[in-house]
């Protein structure tokens, strides 16, 4: 375990580096955040029963009100930077996380200059989650839909029938997507209730269904999934896909059309006359 945090401290001090401003590492060196990052994520990690090691998904850095204020005005994008520095390290280590790392600075009277102090906790509990899910998958059906498949970019067909489905860039998905936007482990079909759901895992470019983006949809036959740009079409189908699937569109009830107007290029015999108007008779 020892080895393992000193990995992670070393995979956040490089991806720091990368990322951080010059101007931001005037406040705090690089060696500094990178030991207290990795000092409270190996404090307050949790460990589940399968032995993945859970990160806290929150932080609090704080600094001397000079230096925020430093910082602020200097390099106001500091906190977006050690936020994506970190969730890069993330995904370079073996650690699991519910959501994206969110750091956010803070004051601290107290702190002398060029001193931090981080503070790191979880906006929910990755163990009460994932007993959750494992209870709701063992009590769900888990045979998958009979003859469910995946359009891919409308040119060939990707037949369902494993309970899991992993989906991204690396060569152990199931699905393997050559799109650099692509995460290397972007999303993942999964069976509950006898029906699949995608479920993102924390991508960088997202998931989306339908146009929407997402982080877990039951899916439903016609439904449009964006994996950053590529675009698949979830169907069933007992006999097989189609060879030619149309694009999918939503239908749009439009209503009465009250204001139509009759074009004037008919023909007479497909206007019927109609009587004058006498305006003395009854």
């Amino acid at each position: 375990m020892e080895n393992e945090w000193s990995r992670l401290e070393k995979l956040i001090h490089g991806s720091i580096e990368k990322t951080l401003t010059s101007s931001s590492s005037e406040v705090a060196s690089i060696e500094t955040i990178a030991r207290q990052l990795t000092e409270e994520i190996s404090s307050s990690a949790r460990l589940d029963k399968k032995g993945r090691s859970y990160a806290p998904d929150q932080y609090t850095l704080s600094l001397n009100p000079l230096d925020y204020e430093y910082l602020r005005k200097i390099a106001p994008k500091t906190q977006w930077e050690l936020s994506a520095a970190l969730l890069i390290a993330f995904q370079a280590s073996e650690l699991s996380y519910l959501q994206k790392p969110q750091i956010t600075l803070a004051t601290d009277p107290t702190l002398s200059r060029e001193e931090i102090r981080v503070i790191a906790w979880h906006s929910s509990d990755p163990l009460l989650f994932n007993n959750e899910l494992d209870d709701e998958q063992s009590s769900s059906s888990v045979e998958a839909p009979v003859g469910a498949f995946l359009i891919i970019e409308g040119k060939r067909h990707f037949p369902l029938g494993e309970n899991i489905v992993q989906i991204g860039r690396r060569l152990d998905n199931h699905l393997i997507l050559e799109d650099r936007h692509v995460s290397r482990a972007h999303a993942r079909l999964e069976v509950v209730s006898g029906r699949y759901r995608i479920v993102d895992l924390d991508s960088t470019a997202g998931t989306r269904v339908n146009g929407r983006l997402i982080n877990r949809h039951t899916l439903r036959p016609g439904d449009i999934i964006s994996i950053a740009a590529v675009q698949l079409i979830y169907g069933e189908d007992p006999q097989g896909p189609p060879e030619v699937t149309p694009p999918y569109k939503p239908q749009v009830d439009k209503g009465p059309q009250r204001d139509q107007v009759t074009p004037l290029n008919l023909e007479a015999t497909h206007i019927k006359p109609t009587a004058p108007y006498n305006k003395g008779k009854p």
